[in-house]
């Protein structure tokens, strides 16, 4: 076993686990006995926050070349543990109640949501700068700018139509990446 198949092994876990979060919530949602109000930019960053991951899961197979060291090791692992948090914020795990309103939900964890998933979305647009031998700017960056921008947005604003933007904004920049 080499270096990156070691290194992948763990952030693979990290990205399974976070996945993992996603899939057990959204299975609660489904076989929960309260009525759940959904939200749709809720429902869209769910949704985003899967896509993302297998996104940068599957660009790391671009290190595999890289000559590691422990600091390389560590940042490696940033991303993955910051989406790790920003899933198990999303998804409640308490359903309990006659009535789940998921739009409450979002905005309670609003901030902390943007803040780890803006250091996530930092963290995946440099790695291949950092990593690897990645130019600067190319095509994909629109997508990294426009993510970070949402980001931001979503940390500082509590409009509910502001939120729908973010999200589809969100959802149309991973595709770009």
């Amino acid at each position: 076993m080499d270096h990156f198949e070691f290194i992948l092994i763990i952030t693979s876990v990290i990205y399974a686990l976070a996945v993992a979060q996603i899939l057990a919530g959204v299975s609660r949602i489904a076989q929960s006995t309260s009525t759940i109000k959904l939200f749709p930019p809720h429902t869209i960053w769910v949704l985003n926050l899967f896509v993302f991951i297998f996104l940068i899961w599957w660009a790391s197979w671009e290190f595999r070349a890289v000559q590691w060291t422990f600091p390389q090791y560590a940042y490696m692992l940033v991303a993955p543990t910051l989406l790790f948090f920003a899933c198990s914020l999303l998804v409640p795990t308490e359903l309990a109640g006659a009535e789940v309103r998921m739009e409450e939900h979002f905005f309670r964890i609003r901030r902390p949501l943007f803040v780890s998933y803006f250091l996530a979305a930092l963290a995946a647009s440099v790695d291949g700068n950092l990593l690897a031998d990645e130019a600067l700017w190319h095509e994909g960056r629109y997508g990294h700018v426009t993510l970070l921008g949402a980001a931001a947005w979503g940390y500082f604003t509590a409009g509910r139509r502001a939120h729908y933007l973010i999200a589809l904004a969100s959802l149309l920049a991973i595709a770009f990446i």
